[in-house]
């Protein structure tokens, strides 16, 4: 199993490739998902998880997918399709 501090790192290493690809900057990804700036930084860095509100804002923001994130955790296919249908019904 991976540890914490590993699946933090790949999550933020997520949002920061994607961040990077649409060529924005910290603070400009910060103010279009109403977050402070250095709360994206200590994300981007892997310090601490994204709240599920944060992270449905990045990816709506980064026109990324929730699938985009599967590999951060080892879940098993059927956890992970239980966690979108949840999230679908929310």
């Amino acid at each position: 199993m991976q540890s914490d501090n590993i699946i933090k790192k790949n999550i933020g290493l997520k949002i920061k490739a994607a961040r990077k690809n649409l060529g924005l900057t910290q603070y400009a990804l910060a103010e279009k998902v109403d977050m402070d700036e250095k709360q994206l930084s200590r994300l981007e860095a892997g310090k601490h998880y994204p709240t599920l509100k944060t992270l449905l804002s990045l990816i709506n923001v980064l026109d990324m997918k929730l699938a985009d994130f599967d590999n951060c955790y080892e879940l098993k296919e059927p956890d992970f399709y239980e966690l979108v249908e949840i999230l679908r019904n929310a």
